[in-house]
């Protein structure tokens, strides 16, 4: 039986099953063969079936015969974080729904890290994104937001 098909029978790492996973030297578990990593686009790197967000195992975190703690990778995402897939379900979800234009404005008051994934996938995808902000929020996020094309509505907070 090729070494392949041992992987994704036995089931020695969560991310077995693909065929660009082998075994590692050290522990015997699945392993990304990243030199299969290259992409044509940013939004290629969004975890799919066929390309999960990498997991790490915390050998060290407690001993190794009481649990298997493991860590998943978000940073690995386009843009850093889990919000990128949080954004681009939204936007697939209203475009499949027929929500959404080719080209249309979007519109979401927020100024977290799913305002910044929304910002980052609009403007990978094509669209404009308006965002109302409070002028509370940190001019250091104001920036990032404009730096990823969002248009940036500041709001007056004594109303």
């Amino acid at each position: 039986m090729p070494e392949e098909e041992t992987i994704r029978r036995s089931g020695a790492s969560p991310m077995a099953g693909s065929p660009r996973y082998t075994r590692s030297p050290q522990s015997g578990d699945a392993m990304p063969n990243h030199s299969t990593r290259v992409y044509d686009g940013m939004l290629e790197m969004l975890s799919t079936e066929d390309n999960p967000t990498p997991i790490v195992r915390l050998n060290r975190v407690v001993p190794h015969q009481q649990a298997k703690i493991y860590a998943k990778l978000e940073w690995y995402n386009p843009f850093g974080s889990v919000k990128d897939r949080v954004a681009e379900n939204l936007i697939r979800d209203a475009g499949e729904k027929g929500l959404l234009a080719e080209r249309q404005q979007l519109v979401e008051p927020t100024s977290g890290n799913t305002g910044m994934g929304l910002a980052m996938m609009a403007n990978a995808k094509g669209y404009s994104l308006t965002t109302p902000l409070s002028s509370k929020i940190p001019a250091e996020k104001r920036i990032m937001l404009r730096m990823f094309g969002t248009h940036v509505e500041e709001l007056n907070d004594d109303l």
